[in-house]
């Protein structure tokens, strides 16, 4: 049996690549495809011996720019390209176009849903005007790019013979922009990992095993909302949070901060990352996400999550036994609601086995059972 795993860009390891991550583990034969390859930033969980194939138009464009928005336009005919006619099963990790390639009817598609295409659906108006769409020119030259792109990732969603959604906000925004039908399937989230014990201190942070500090973990971009907590970190000097991670909003964010109780780290990875999330008082997680594999590390690690509610978030949590709320979307009750997190974790609220406990219920075990028994079957 042949299996080919497809994802639209390894350019960055973030929650949707840890899927594939744990695709090729349950898969150790399969080969990977993508529409863009960055050996330098992935190459340590993809090296290049792995990736069999990827899309020459827009890793060529990717290549020239170092931005992967001027592929847009050109990555439905790049994932059309590739060629799968020699696999019995390609399993797409689709957050954009991974959904929509051309197989024969021999090869099955299954297609995970991380998300459809936020930029073209509900994050759209937010996209227009990140990138300038307001200025007449690029009102011109976009408008229609958009709308035939909506009408192509209509037109790709029918090709599945399996469609996953990573959660229930996710079906339903499947079901609602596509007008098909998904079943659930929970990522798969290294609990294991982050709940063994590592020893102190921290190689990181000398003498700062016992300081009081909370995190944020995720890529440095503004769909991620880190500034709202940049903001109202910045009016609790006493509080310290540590920014862990990179990418092109960086520089961005880093002028925002005006106390060093603010930090940033750049990407950490294996016993660094759990070490640091092992010392902290718990994460910060002020952005909409459809499921959010992080949140589910940090409760494997025993520690409480402050985030914002909405979205498949409110899938894996017990309210205020594993996790504590703002409901403002731009922050307004954030800092309120912080310091009373902030005390009540002080004040053991929060019990570090009920947070490991709720995690286990996303392991990667539950994942890799029913995704073996749908190639099986």
């Amino acid at each position: 049996m042949k299996i080919a795993i497809l994802h639209e860009m390894l350019i960055k390891l973030g929650g949707a690549e840890k899927v594939v991550e744990s695709l090729m583990k349950i898969f150790p034969d399969a080969d990977i495809y993508t529409l863009i390859y960055d050996e330098k930033k992935v190459g340590s969980i993809f090296p290049s011996e792995k990736v069999k194939w990827v899309a020459k138009s827009t890793q060529f464009i990717y290549k020239l720019f170092r931005n992967q928005r001027f592929c847009l336009p050109f990555m439905p005919k790049a994932v059309e390209s590739l060629d799968f006619s020699q696999y019995d099963y390609v399993i797409s990790s689709s957050s954009w176009f991974a959904h929509g390639p051309i197989v024969s009817w021999k090869t099955k598609l299954i297609v995970y849903y991380h998300s459809p295409a936020r930029y073209l659906w509900d994050w759209t108006h937010e996209y227009k005007k990140d990138i300038g769409f307001s200025t007449w020119i690029k009102w011109i030259l976009l408008w229609k790019l958009f709308t035939s792109l909506r009408l192509w990732d209509i037109d790709a969603s029918k090709r599945a013979d399996i469609s996953l959604a990573n959660s229930h906000n996710t079906q339903k925004r499947v079901e609602k922009y596509f007008r098909k039908n998904s079943d659930i399937l929970y990522p798969p989230v290294e609990t294991e990992r982050f709940a063994k014990k590592r020893p102190h201190p921290n190689p990181l942070f000398p003498g700062e095993g016992i300081k009081r500090y909370y995190i944020i973990l995720s890529a440095l971009t503004e769909f991620k909302k880190i500034e709202i907590a940049i903001e109202w970190f910045n009016k609790i000097p006493n509080l310290e949070l540590k920014i862990i991670w990179d990418w092109n909003y960086r520089n961005i964010l880093e002028n925002l901060v005006v106390w060093e109780n603010i930090k940033f780290l750049w990407a950490q990875y294996w016993d660094d990352l759990v070490q640091i999330v092992q010392d902290s008082q718990g994460l910060i997680f002020p952005w909409e996400e459809d499921f959010g594999i992080v949140p589910i590390e940090v409760m494997a690690a025993g520690k409480p999550v402050f985030a914002y509610r909405w979205g498949g978030l409110l899938e894996t949590v017990i309210d205020w036994k594993t996790w504590a709320f703002f409901d403002d979307k731009d922050g307004d009750d954030f800092v309120e609601k912080l310091k009373i997190f902030d005390q009540e974790n002080r004040d053991w609220k929060y019990n570090p086995e009920s947070c490991k406990k709720q995690a286990q219920k996303f392991s990667e075990a539950e994942f890799e059972k029913r995704m073996k028994k749908l190639v099986k079957s």
